[in-house]
């Protein structure tokens, strides 16, 4: 099989159903807003908890997150096929700018270093010592090399409704998990479309290999997305993000395990500018 190449990508997915809400404030409140200062109400439900945690990251000009993944293909009886990254990620908020740099490192030790820019809407991706890359956000080659938390906040405000709500030592922890799903109907689910999406370059090698397994005949074995929020005190912003997904291909008379975690941590405000490079 060939190399599997990590994919940590931003979401070109929309949510299909709305984040839950505050209830509408009775004529009174209108009438009288709260005072400066005056604590807001807690929140209750994962929708609300997203809702203050988009507002808290939107209140700094910028973020840094240290970003760490890694992915596999195995087959029983067969060395895997994996690789593994971390990088540093920029993000402002206005104007929405990222910049993401790291290195990739595979099963056979090879190194290759990686950049990703995303200025003005656009995404530039620069492999190796490769050409750089250039396209819109939503084509699939572009999203998957991006890695963007709050816009994946932004998505799964989309169906935040599924998460489960946990207190923490720290703060609050939400979680979306699934299991069992075809691949075919995965594509349609607003939490899985990510993971439908960045599982496709793998299966198309697979397939250059002989694989000739179907959607409809792949697996999700198990998916869950984590988000760690920081506690009342910080505005409940986040403070981690992890998504992983292991899917099922048939071959033969087993099964290739095709596997995906990323994870990335909030390391703090970011002041600075995010700007593309001389010569892209």
């Amino acid at each position: 099989m060939a190399a599997v190449a990590v994919s940590s990508g931003c979401s070109a997915h929309d949510g299909t159903r709305e984040p839950e809400g505050r209830r509408a404030p009775s004529k009174t409140a209108r009438a009288e807003p709260a005072q400066k200062g005056e604590r807001k109400p807690e929140p209750k439900t994962a929708g609300q908890f997203v809702a203050r945690a988009r507002e808290a990251m939107r209140a700094e000009k910028g973020w840094t997150f240290a970003l760490r993944g890694s992915e596999s293909a195995v087959m029983q009886g067969q060395a895997p096929s994996s690789a593994t990254y971390t990088a540093a990620v920029h993000r402002t908020t206005a104007p929405v700018a990222l910049q993401q740099t790291g290195t990739v490192i595979t099963s056979k030790g090879e190194r290759k270093p990686e950049a990703v820019y995303v200025v003005g809407g656009t995404g530039y991706v620069k492999e190796g010592v490769e050409a750089w890359k250039k396209g819109a956000l939503s084509d699939p080659d572009i999203a998957n090399e991006v890695e963007d938390p709050l816009a994946e906040l932004d998505t799964f405000a989309g169906y935040a409704k599924s998460a489960t709500v946990a207190r923490t030592g720290t703060g609050v922890r939400l979680r979306v998990s699934a299991s069992g799903w075809q691949l075919s109907a995965a594509r349609n689910r607003p939490a899985l479309e990510r993971a439908a999406r960045e599982v496709q370059p793998t299966l198309d090698q697979l397939r250059k290999a002989g694989v000739t397994a179907t959607d409809s005949q792949i697996t999700l074995k198990d998916f869950s997305e984590t988000w760690d929020l920081d506690g009342e005190a910080q505005g409940y912003r986040v403070a981690s993000h992890r998504y992983a997904f292991t899917f099922l291909v048939p071959f033969r008379s087993g099964d290739i395990t095709v596997s995906q975690e990323v994870r990335a941590d909030n390391r703090g405000v970011f002041g600075g500018h995010v700007t593309l490079p001389s010569g892209v």
